[in-house]
Order: structure tokens, then sequence, then C-alpha cells
């Protein structure tokens, strides 16, 4: 993920009150250093949570003795400009600490649930590893963290058939942590190992079919294809032109997809063959950073990175290669996820001229409402179990996660996207 770029001290008292970079500038590719962070809403402490404690989980010693999180609600902060109240929907953002980290600024990047085992993981680079959370309950809990070498960590994806954890890393590294509740070495890292760049190994996904995970060398313009079940890389492929992002398997056409955001195009790889099969011209002006794939439809939401008006994000036709609709109502993010029980996308529109948004979108690409939350919240996670969304919270000395409840509807739910421009994309072998 493009790590944040923030205000200077000069513009940040006019915008304590505001989400603080709806209209600044896309953020740089360098990792942010653990004492980066949004500037601080005006309001006073969290009131407390009235959220009951969640049940300590079952999977390991380590979890059982853990401290439970404390939990508070947080005000949702003001916009740069009004928001369109036809498009949001203020909700109470829940604060969940992160006890390792207490009174230090949270960098993270990623963060991805486990719905089976419900439990939540998290790229921390204040604390350098992997920051696990039992998501149970409403109320999420910290369980523990897992140191990873490498000097803080960036993307994260669980493999479940091989049940195992990749992680990326600032020293062109990536580690294997185990997840089998029933191994002796739950929760700690099997393996490591040196991708070859020279900068970060940042973002990842798993196809489960071939067992192979892929990282996006984003700095240094190549993927590298690691093999889950041996714990070993398969293959460097060099992808020379600007910053790659966030990669998706789509289980429809068993197709990876990398959005390549300095070059505004979106790649198409074939895991079986570890070959590059098609580079595609988003050609409108998008710049795409996150990638979340309806493998039923064979769409794609892609989070624009452009600040340029109007911000926005681009309904992807897989099939076709080219934009199917765009929607105005957010846009300016990172992350992006779709989940199929819930038959939604949630894409994160952190530097949104309005203020920083968590976007739900339908299934079908249609726009549903907006979420405030920070310009630090440029994750997103999403628990099944019980309809929350996660992101964090990078305000300065807050160590902390954000959680809300989907909201059940609002005023523009199943709004239309806007139509494509008649212009297709241009593949390239």
């Amino acid at each position: 993920m493009r790590s944040l770029r923030f205000l200077p001290a000069a513009a940040a008292s006019l915008l304590l009150l505001a989400a603080c970079g709806g209209s600044s500038a896309p953020a740089s590719s360098a990792p942010p250093p653990a004492s980066s962070a949004a500037p601080k809403p005006a309001s006073s402490a969290p009131a407390a949570s009235s959220a009951p404690a969640s049940a300590k989980p079952a999977a390991s010693s380590a979890a059982a003795s853990a401290q439970p999180a404390a939990s508070a609600s947080v005000a949702p902060t003001a916009t740069t400009l009004p928001v369109v109240a036809a498009d949001t929907s203020t909700v109470t953002l829940n604060k969940i600490a992160i006890p390792p980290i207490a009174g230090k600024t949270l960098s993270a990047d990623i963060l991805e649930i486990d719905q089976q085992a419900h439990l939540l993981y998290l790229t921390d680079r204040t604390s350098g590893g992997i920051d696990i959370f039992d998501v149970s309950t409403p109320t999420a809990k910290f369980v523990k963290s897992v140191p990873v070498p490498g000097g803080g960590t960036n993307g994260v994806t669980i493999a479940k058939n091989v049940n195992k954890v990749l992680a990326g890393s600032n020293d062109s590294t990536v580690s294997i942590i185990d997840i089998n509740p029933s191994s002796p070495t739950v929760n700690t890292v099997i393996a490591t190992l040196n991708t070859g760049g020279k900068k970060r190994a940042d973002e990842t996904d798993y196809d489960p079919n071939t067992k192979k995970m892929m990282v996006a060398n984003s700095d240094d313009q190549f993927v590298t294809i690691i093999d889950m079940d041996k714990n070993t890389i398969e293959k460097k492929i060099d992808l020379p032109g600007g910053g790659i992002e966030q990669p998706r398997y789509n289980p429809s056409d068993k197709f990876m997809y990398l959005t390549g955001s300095g070059d505004n195009v979106v790649y198409q790889f074939d895991m079986t063959k570890d070959t590059m099969v098609k580079k595609f011209d988003v050609v409108d002006k998008c710049n795409p950073n996150g990638n979340a794939i309806n493998p039923t439809l064979n769409i794609a939401l892609l989070d624009c990175s452009s600040t340029a008006q109007p911000q926005h994000f681009v309904i992807w036709d897989l099939k076709a290669g080219k934009v199917a609709s765009t929607i105005e109502n957010a846009g300016s993010g990172d992350a992006a996820i779709y989940d199929a029980k819930a038959d939604k996308f949630f894409a994160t529109a952190h530097h949104y001229f309005r203020g920083a948004q968590m976007a739900i979108v339908s299934g079908a690409g249609k726009f549903i409402t907006n979420v405030p939350t920070d310009v630090g919240s440029h994750g997103v996670a999403y628990d099944e179990t019980n309809n929350v969304v996660y992101t964090q919270d990078a305000r300065p000395n807050e160590a902390a996660l954000f959680s809300f409840v989907v909201p059940s509807g609002s005023a523009a739910a199943g709004a239309a996207a806007k139509p494509a421009a008649s212009a297709a994309a241009k593949p390239s072998a």
C-alpha cells in the first residue's frame, strides 16, 4: 500500500476538525515511520463504550494470557468540505486498543480476517510484527503480537488451506507464520525468505488452487511467487515501469490481477504457469491502488489513488478488460475488499476531498453509502459474523483500531454508477 503523506504543521491547525487529507496529494511510496500519523481530531478523550467484552479465544495459551483491549467510542472526524447527506451514514467508531504499543502511534497497512477462526491479522510497523485480534464478538480483543523480522510489516494474507499467513516486510523479505492451532509452532514465524529486492515486499494475495502467493515488490517493480506448501520462492517476474500495488485472485477465471498505480494499468497473471498474460491500460484517470473482485459477476472495484477531480472509483469488467462504470460518491483511497457473504465492496477513501470515508458499494457495483473515518484509515477488513468493519486508527499516540457496524441502509442505497466512456482499455501481451 502507498504510505500516508501528512499535512505540514501550518495546515494541521486548520483541519483539526477535518479528516485531514481529503484534498492532499497522493501518498509517497516509502512506508511511514512508526511515529507518523494523521493529525489528531480536536475532540476530547473518547467516552467509554458500552459494548460487551469479547470472549477469549481458545486457539493458544498465548491468547488466554492476553489482557482484554480497552474499547471506547470515538466520534467520527468532521470533513474537509461538507459531506453530501444522502451519501453519508454517520456511525460511532469504536476504538480497539493495542496494548503492546500503548501510547504510541500505530503505523499499519493491511489487515485481514480469518472468518472461520474469528481472528484478525494486522500488519503493525510500530511493533514490528503481526497483531492478532479475537473478533468472535462485535468488540474485538487483542490476543498477541507475533514478532516478524524485516523492519516492519506491510502486506498480510491468510493461506487457509495450508494453515499459514504470509507477511511482507520493509527489507524485501517475506515471513511465513504457522496458524495451525494444533501445531507446536502456532503463531510463530516458521520461514523467512528474501525476495531479492532493495525495498519493501508489499501487498500479497493467495491462489488456493495452486497454493501460491503473489507478493508485490511495489517499489522494485517486480512480483514474487511463493509456494506456500513448500515455503519456497518459485519465480520472480519483472514489471518495468511505475509502482505496483494490490494483487487479487479471481476464483472465477483463476487469474491473479494486479493494479499498477504508477502506470495506470491492470496486470493479469496465470498462476499455474507463473507468467504475466496481459497488461491493460485503464484509460480512465484512476491510477488504481486497491483491487477487490466479485467473482460471480467478474467485476472488480479499483480504488483510485488520483486526487484529481472528480475523485472516484472504477468498476472494472474483468472479462472485457475495460472500465464498466465509475463511482463519484467517494475516491482517492487505498485498500478495497469484496465480501461474498455480505455481497458488498468496502473501499477506503482516506484522501477524499469531502473528508476521509469508508465507502460501501453493492456487489453489483452500485454506491450505497459512506462512513466518515480518519485520514489514516487506509486499510479495511470485514467480519462476516458480526457485520463489523475494521480499519486503522493512525492518530498520534492512540495505538488502536477503529471498528463500526455496517449501517443497515441509506438514502443513497443502490445509487447507479456512472457509465464508462466508450473508450476501451488497451491490452498488450
